[in-house]
């Protein structure tokens, strides 16, 4: 099996994973609060993150006393490198804002509606790009993918002030800047900053800010055992779930670049409409539909722009070092 297909797969795992925990979260509804959720999901991440660089530093001391370190090799740290507080304080907040903004989201939408407004992330990250990361203007494909994916949010929100869930896909849109932010503080940390993070580390802060964020509303908000058996089982499942996604879709990006899978996370929407259908009978209607696939025809559009600059970048790449 070739690596992008071992990539392909381990996406394909994670928007699964993603659809069984929203699905859950929805099945408990309200009957255990948001904080709960956020909370359960947070510890589980923390003592998951901690033990793996725990693990990896370990691993990176032994091949140090060995000689055989990479002089590139980056040591995860637990919270952030020096230097770096103010930025991954700006991306825990903005992570931990859009699990509570995604939680609160699913439990008052449909499960379709609700995948779909994550999907609008990508929306943002090209209009805040502009701002955060010195992209001069936009190409012509990405004022497309924006004006196409926009019009289906409006179809999917149908703007009014009699909509009962208008209040719901207010917070959907949050749920995406807030991703989007997140993903730009992300980038700088990995790529530009002066001590570059590991990604580890990156999960690590996010989860412990989320844990410490969440403890005392938990706490306030318990709702007792006793009678909710299968909704902590749910809350267990859908914490779990969390990871499965979390990780699968890391380790897919050890086998492929994403330009090339990011796109195979579309089938999410497959499977949030049938547990959609199956446990809340739930049909979407015409303008929803539309709505949809507007969203999935921007994001292939911009799959394909990005793929055919990624393949054309690699060829150049390749032939200048033949050339050498």
């Amino acid at each position: 099996m070739s690596d992008l297909s071992k990539g392909i797969i381990l996406v394909c795992i994670s928007a699964l994973a993603s659809a069984f925990m929203a699905l859950f979260y929805k099945l408990i509804n309200t009957d255990i609060s948001i904080y709960e959720k956020v909370f359960a999901r947070g510890l589980c991440s923390t003592i998951v993150a901690f033990s793996l660089i725990a693990h990896l530093r370990k691993k990176l001391n032994k091949k140090k006393a060995l000689g055989t370190l990479k002089a590139d090799a980056i040591y995860p740290a637990f919270i952030c490198q020096p230097g770096n507080a103010k930025l991954m304080l700006l991306r825990c907040l903005m992570g931990a804002s859009g699990i509570i903004t995604y939680v609160y989201m699913v439990n008052y939408m449909s499960l379709a509606d609700a995948d779909m407004f994550t999907k609008l992330t990508t929306v943002f990250i090209i209009i805040l790009g502009l701002f955060f990361l010195k992209v001069d203007k936009l190409n012509a494909v990405q004022v497309v993918v924006v004006v196409i994916s926009l019009i289906g949010a409006a179809l999917i929100i149908k703007p009014s002030f009699n909509n009962p869930l208008l209040l719901g896909y207010s917070i959907g849109l949050l749920q995406a800047l807030f991703g989007a932010l997140a993903y730009i503080a992300i980038r700088f940390l990995l790529t530009q900053s002066k001590n570059k993070e590991h990604p580890l580390t990156i999960e690590s802060a996010l989860a412990l800010t989320i844990l410490l964020f969440s403890a005392y509303p938990a706490m306030q908000t318990f709702t007792a055992y006793n009678g909710h058996e299968l909704n902590y089982l749910y809350l267990a499942i859908a914490t779990v779930s969390a990871l499965v996604a979390q990780y699968t879709f890391s380790f897919a990006l050890k086998y492929a670049p994403a330009v090339e899978v990011n796109v195979y996370q579309y089938s999410s929407l497959l499977w949030s409409s049938l547990f959609g259908f199956i446990f809340f009978a739930f049909i979407p209607d015409l303008m929803s539909l539309t709505g949809y696939c507007l969203i999935v025809c921007g994001g292939l559009l911009l799959y394909f722009h990005n793929l055919k600059v990624y393949r054309k970048q690699q060829k150049l790449k390749k032939l200048a070092q033949e050339a050498k």
